[in-house]
């Protein structure tokens, strides 16, 4: 009999469509207003499902949605370390060359070929950050500019994602500029883009201030959160095809501790399973253990390493320290109550957004409908259970965010 393997992954962005839930209906959307020739923002913190989105996304929009709605092929640019201009050619250089699509991939590198005859050097020496001192700023705009018009050149109905896209805002040499010149002007009416970004307030300056060369560019829209009955079905149904079925206890469990966020559900999932001999059930208890022991590793984690920057700060910075406190303990509905905001530290409730604002700059915490939230589950669990002011068990508090 072939041993089962742990059906949860949470430590990479999912592609199998088997495990991709929730998505089918908003993929549909974007998918549709992406071939209706708009451009898309897609907003959502860190861990919440944006780069698996994407793979949902490219699957639909290989479908034939009918008459104007062809099959288009998806080219997905990581943003994530760009700094310089040299850093976003080599970003768009390796989406290209190593397009998972046999037939896109050999396109692109053929219209890498022609591009490199032209300019008269190889891109990946600029790659490689070994090309001459002698080339100048400008220069590199130029490459960035070929490189992206070769690249609107390897498909007939063209998406090009650029992952993480907030980066940019910190990049010299006006990349916007160079998008918005390439690929969205004469020439590129068979292209449409998809930025997505973890910084939601980053990705909405640079569209909605009118200095920016791709002012009003894109129809913004925020990532869905996954439903509890869907999440609940898709857990269900996991455990049960390996043989370590769980209850409804355990299994509602699993999604109040986590918020059905994302990662950390299926984190939590992974642990639950791996601590569950085969053919055991997956019991109340299994998530309560494997819950803490997830909750404990944040004391060595990045989290609590930015933490410990924070407190040592400026008052700036200690208030973002309080404000995460603040959020853990007491949920985010009324963030601004003076008793709140003093009993906290602040020197003034005026003190709670700004400090807020900035966290979710960092990515650490977001609003919904109009209720603040530290975005990862776990790390909100473990400042709460480090909180001198925290006043109550997990199990008798009301769910946030």
């Amino acid at each position: 009999m072939a041993t089962a393997l742990n059906p949860f992954i949470w430590d990479r962005p999912l592609d199998d469509p088997s495990k991709i839930i929730g998505m089918e209906a908003f993929a549909n959307q974007v998918a549709l207003t992406l071939k209706g020739q708009t451009n898309v923002a897609l907003f959502g913190p860190r861990d919440t499902g944006k780069t698996t989105f994407t793979n949902q996304l490219t699957l639909e929009l290989a479908k034939d949605h009918g008459a104007g709605a062809p099959p288009f092929d998806v080219v997905k640019v990581n943003l994530q370390r760009v700094v310089s201009i040299p850093g976003f050619i080599g970003c768009v250089y390796d989406a290209m060359t190593s397009h998972p699509t046999k037939g896109l991939r050999r396109a692109a590198q053929r219209q890498l070929g022609a591009l490199e005859k032209e300019i008269g050097f190889d891109i990946k020496v600029i790659k490689g950050s070994v090309k001459s001192s002698a080339v100048s700023p400008a220069q590199d705009g130029e490459t960035l500019h070929s490189q992206l018009v070769a690249l609107r050149s390897v498909s007939e109905h063209l998406v090009v994602v650029f992952d993480e896209f907030q980066r940019l805002r910190h990049c010299p040499g006006d990349p916007l500029a160079i998008i918005r010149s390439a690929l969205m002007s004469s020439g590129s009416n068979h292209v449409s883009l998809l930025f997505t970004g973890s910084i939601r307030n980053a990705v909405k300056m640079m569209l909605e201030n009118s200095h920016e060369p791709i002012f009003g560019e894109a129809s913004q829209m925020q990532l869905p959160a996954i439903s509890r009955a869907d999440f609940l079905e898709y857990l269900d149904f996991q455990f049960q095809s390996t043989g370590k079925g769980a209850d409804e206890a355990a299994l509602n469990h699993l999604l109040n501790a986590t918020r059905a966020h994302p990662r950390s559900t299926q984190q939590l999932a992974w642990e639950c399973w791996a601590n569950t001999p085969a053919g055991q059930p997956v019991t109340l208890e299994t998530v309560f253990a494997a819950h803490d022991r997830l909750v404990q590793t944040i004391e060595r984690s990045e989290f609590a390493s930015v933490l410990n920057v924070l407190v040592s700060g400026d008052e700036a910075e200690v208030n973002e320290v309080r404000a995460l406190q603040l959020l853990a303990d007491r949920g985010g509905d009324n963030v601004t109550s003076r008793p709140g905001a003093a009993r906290y530290g602040f020197s003034s409730h005026s003190r709670v957004r700004p400090a807020l604002v900035r966290l979710q700059g960092r990515g650490l915490v977001d609003e919904r409908n109009g209720t603040w939230y530290i975005v990862d589950p776990l790390f909100s669990e473990w400042l709460r259970r480090s909180s001198p002011l925290a006043d109550r068990p997990i199990s008798d508090r009301p769910l946030q965010g």
